[in-house]
């Protein structure tokens, strides 16, 4: 499931068999939409000049050009494409085509109602063909393309971390720029989704609002973003885990971080109105992550209490580390659900922090319980597990930002385009409740909340 160029995925005429996601899960892709043919020029007869019709035909047409010649090959390339040798274009690139779409698309959505309500725009998904979607709105087509943009920015990633063979043709890995590269992709991805709830949606008609798709709802697309900001979290920790000079102090802030937010996406996509099948698999997926961030949070809270002198210090490290080690446990039954529950996927083997955590928590569990029946017996264990300490989620996505609108709009009648409010965000994608102020941006956004800032910058800052 997710991959929209599978070529399991292929149209035949029949009914659509949900797709598998190709190879090893590394990023779960949750599904994919995709725009259906339309004549534009036919449709915005008399509403915009044929000029303009045409290019915006021409535009659509080719994103769904590239996703249709990408069916049939493994997957569609989300970086810029490379040039032959001989000067010709590379393999067709999907993103370059959405962003291509985009200022010629925003005009329909800043000039009015006129242009904005002109022409239904029909979308399906990818995984269920009779879920498609068809509203006339500027303001869907953008919420639409925004929300493909983040979903191939999750493939790509899920492909850095899928191992290569080495040189010496053993043990297939996924190099260290492979996963430097992925986090900068999912931060990718979270920017999209960032750019479709605070830009697109806040000013989307409450009627259009009404008729989206589970998959374009404010919930499920804070949900996705949840994801990529968690799992870049995941890959931070894994380069945490790996420099003798990172503290136990940065690594269980990034695992209690990576808690918070795997939380809220748990929560969040409880509320998301998916259908049984896709809903099961994904909340599995996230709970799965969700478990796994707390078996490494517990673990490292409980290495630290063991360190101290306070009074039943090293009874409450073990209860953490007892804790670290159901969670592991949960992980690993979740993991194993997931793979098997429909549709099918191939389950990775362990990597990451967790390779790691998978051989250090059973060890350091039942060393500490020998070492504290042996000399800290008095220590009352506390009743319940202690609380894990709370700290303010430091990475952050920069922002993607919407390009200006094609020119050519200006010299349409009746375009009615606004001047932007900042030389961020145009006036038409701002939030409408203009008092609201973006929370100041940590200088460790790109890094997460580790420090000293030089230990974090050496380690895990993405190119």
């Amino acid at each position: 499931m997710g991959c929209i160029f599978s070529t399991e995925a292929v149209d035949d005429g029949g009914p659509l068999e949900i797709p598998v996601q190709a190879g090893e899960i590394y990023v779960w892709v949750p599904g994919f939409r995709e725009p259906k043919q339309i004549d534009l020029t036919e449709r915005l007869k008399g509403t915009v000049s044929a000029g303009l019709a045409a290019r915006l035909q021409s535009l659509r047409s080719q994103i769904i050009a590239v996703i249709n010649s990408g069916r049939n090959s493994s997957v569609m390339k989300i970086r810029p494409r490379r040039k032959s040798l001989d000067g010709n274009p590379g393999e067709p690139d999907l993103e370059k085509a959405l962003n291509d779409y985009l200022p010629t698309l925003l005009g329909l959505v800043t000039g009015g109602e006129k242009f904005s309500l002109a022409v239904e725009f029909p979308w399906t998904n990818v995984v269920d063909e009779n879920k498609e979607t068809a509203l006339g709105s500027g303001y869907y087509e953008l919420l639409s393309v925004l929300h493909l943009l983040g979903m191939m920015a999750i493939q790509e990633a899920n492909l850095c971390l899928t191992p290569r063979p080495t040189a010496d043709g053993f043990n297939p890995k996924a190099s260290e720029d492979n996963m430097r590269n992925a986090i900068e992709i999912l931060l990718k991805a979270a920017s999209y989704f960032e750019c479709a709830i605070k830009a697109a949606l806040p000013n989307t008609p409450d009627d259009i609002k009404a008729k989206l798709p589970a998959d374009l709802t404010e919930t499920m697309l804070r949900s996705l973003e949840l994801q990529a900001l968690g799992q870049a979290m995941e890959l931070q920790l894994g380069f945490a885990i790996g420099n003798v000079k990172a503290s136990l102090a940065v690594k269980r802030r990034l695992a209690c971080e990576n808690v918070e937010v795997w939380d809220e996406a748990v929560q969040k996509l409880a509320t998301v109105p998916l259908a049984e099948a896709l809903r099961d698999k994904q909340v599995l997926f996230v709970k799965w992550k969700l478990a796994e961030a707390k078996a490494a949070a517990y673990y490292f809270h409980g290495l630290i209490l063991d360190e101290g002198y306070e009074d039943n210090t090293h009874a409450e490290a073990l209860s953490c580390l007892k804790a670290a080690h159901a969670y592991l446990k949960e992980s690993q039954k979740a993991r194993t659900e997931f793979g098997n529950m429909e549709p099918l996927t191939k389950i990775p083997p362990l990597w990451g922090p967790m390779k790691y955590l998978a051989q250090r928590i059973p060890r350091e569990t039942l060393s500490k319980g020998r070492i504290y029946r042996d000399n800290y017996s008095k220590e009352k264990m506390p009743g319940t597990t202690p609380k894990l300490p709370e700290f303010p989620i430091a990475l952050e996505a920069d922002p993607f930002h919407l390009p200006p609108v094609d020119p050519a709009w200006k010299k349409e009648r009746g375009f009615e385009s606004k001047p932007s409010l900042t030389a961020d965000i145009p006036s038409f994608l701002a939030r409408k409740n203009s008092a609201q102020t973006r929370p100041p941006v940590s200088d460790l956004r790109r890094a997460g909340a580790m420090a000293p800032p030089l230990i974090v910058s050496d380690m895990v800052q993405a190119r």
